[in-house]
């Protein structure tokens, strides 16, 4: 089994969640929204490096959450995020996209 966060991969969570809350509209965000992110790089990035395998895709993401638990809780929760943001999150075709893109 390889490790739960590929060092790139652990970044690119991290960047995300520090880049919330630059914009003083929208709302805080939530637990959910802030899973919702890590969730959506995770499998951007594990689909991306193992498309046969959505097994173990599902059990890397699960792992990549467990392991952002507090970092999360920390640098996300309660941090500002538009409704514009999340969809972006949701439609952007890779990690780099949500990164660079969604949270500018």
């Amino acid at each position: 089994m390889c490790p739960a966060l590929p060092l790139l991969r652990h970044s690119l969570l991290v960047a995300a969640l520090l880049s919330l809350g630059v914009s003083g509209c929208g709302h805080p965000a939530t637990e959910a929204d802030c899973d919702e992110i890590v969730e959506r790089i995770a499998r951007l990035e594990l689909e991306r490096e193992y498309p046969n395998d959505p097994k173990l895709v599902a059990e890397e993401i699960s792992r990549a959450k467990e392991s952002l638990k507090q970092t999360t809780m920390k640098d996300c929760v309660g941090k500002r995020i538009t409704d514009k943001a999340l969809e972006c999150v949701r439609t952007a075709k890779t990690s780099k996209d949500i990164v660079e893109r969604c949270f500018d």
